[in-house]
């Protein structure tokens, strides 16, 4: 089978969130067909791609659409004047004209879009489309809104969740299938758009690159990790050193907490002590999450599968989280994972897991057991091929 795979970011590196499921299924279609590349990119990540995957690629057309800061504000501004969700920074002439150009020269028997937001695009209707959705944006839109403080910036989010809600639906319907990571998220597409079909194949991992490192867990440590450049993590983060970690440095006054994830911003920086390290970008997050006794992932916002919370679970480190942090994941409070929804039960969470390594034992055993038999790549890579066939036979006449 000829397939066009677009994404929305450079596939290479994987530390970026959405490279973290658009890599394996891309490497997993070159294992069964021949896959050609259309991305965004800088001229350093089609470089890198190139070298690290290109050798399996049957044709590759990159998109640098890196802008200046001012210019992506500016934009996003435009974008709320004219009726628009700012995810329509997305749309570009030049990665319309690639496509087109693609299109014509090749002869694809399929489209997967790693976001169904690529039905901002003009796409072929003679060819079975899949729209990969991480999340449900407007969900998540609606949530960050929820979050926010009020004034200005509040009534901004109330705006863009409102045009996000419209605009995905618009664009969702273009596709003849969207895949989702969560029945959560499934069933928030249906009640969108009921009389879309959607097939649930969550994000996975790699279970033998996270096998135990040969690094000494610390004794009262903990990590978090994630894009730090992703207001969702940040936020995360500084919720955690504001409201949560000064309650468990009152009752464990050396306890320790790394923050690991590149680009994270001025004002997550200010918080770096003696007991809080912001790593930035790192070549390897396993050595970090080795060394901590407890991963923590407090998040409020949130949508899709955590990848985060899969690489903590295959790495057998026991995880206390908010309820959000982990949805859609299996994992149950008190059996495979600690939820806490105030800062007052995070921190005694926390606690509990410092003090208590049977308790360690038995949550991170039967999270590792989930890991293995729910979320594995080459698995999700043969439901993806059946998605694909289905698509083609209901195409082909009878």
């Amino acid at each position: 089978m000829k397939i066009l795979m677009v994404f929305q970011s450079s596939p290479y590196p994987t530390d970026l969130g959405p490279s973290k499921r658009n890599t394996p299924f891309l490497l997993e279609n070159q294992k069964r067909h021949e896959v050609s590349v259309l991305s965004f990119g800088t001229p350093e990540e089609e470089k890198g791609f190139r070298e690290t995957y290109g050798k399996n690629c049957k044709h590759i057309r990159f998109i640098n659409n890196h802008r200046p800061r001012l210019l992506n504000l500016l934009l996003r501004i435009w974008n709320m004047l004219t009726g628009h969700n700012s995810s329509r920074w997305l749309y570009d002439t030049r990665m319309q004209a690639a496509l087109d150009e693609m299109v014509l020269k090749e002869k694809f028997d399929l489209i997967h879009c790693c976001t169904p937001l690529f039905g901002y695009y003009r796409l072929p209707e003679t060819i079975p489309l899949v729209g990969d959705a991480h999340n449900v944006a407007y969900d998540f839109f609606l949530r960050t809104y929820q979050q926010a403080k009020f004034g200005f910036g509040k009534l901004y989010l109330w705006l863009d969740y409102l045009h996000m809600k419209r605009e995905e639906a618009a664009v969702s319907r273009r596709f003849d299938v969207l895949l989702a990571t969560t029945e959560i998220d499934k069933a928030k597409f249906q009640q969108l758009l009921p009389e879309k079909r959607v097939v649930v194949i969550p994000n996975g991992v790699d279970a033998s690159f996270f096998q135990q490192q040969h690094v000494d867990e610390v004794p009262k440590t903990m990590v978090f990790a994630g894009l730090m450049s992703y207001p969702p993590n940040a936020q995360g983060a500084a919720y955690f050193l504001d409201q949560i970690f000064p309650l468990i440095r009152k009752r464990e006054p050396t306890a320790k907490v790394t923050i690991v994830g590149a680009y994270p911003p001025k004002s997550l920086l200010r918080y770096a002590d003696e007991n809080i390290t912001i790593t930035g970008w790192v070549d390897d997050v396993r050595p970090y999450f080795a060394r901590a006794q407890v991963f923590v992932i407090p998040l409020l916002v949130g949508g899709g599968i955590r990848g985060k919370a899969l690489e903590a679970m295959a790495m057998k480190r026991p995880i206390v989280s908010t309820r959000i942090g982990c949805e859609g994941i299996a994992l149950a409070h008190e059996e495979s994972a600690l939820f806490a929804d105030t800062p007052e039960e995070f921190a005694e969470a926390v606690l509990r897991l410092f003090a208590d390594a049977d308790l360690r034992a038995r949550l991170t055993a039967k999270a590792y057991q989930n890991v293995l038999e729910g979320y594995s790549w080459e698995a999700n890579g043969r439901a993806l091929d059946r998605v694909y066939h289905s698509l083609l036979n209901n195409r082909r006449p009878a």
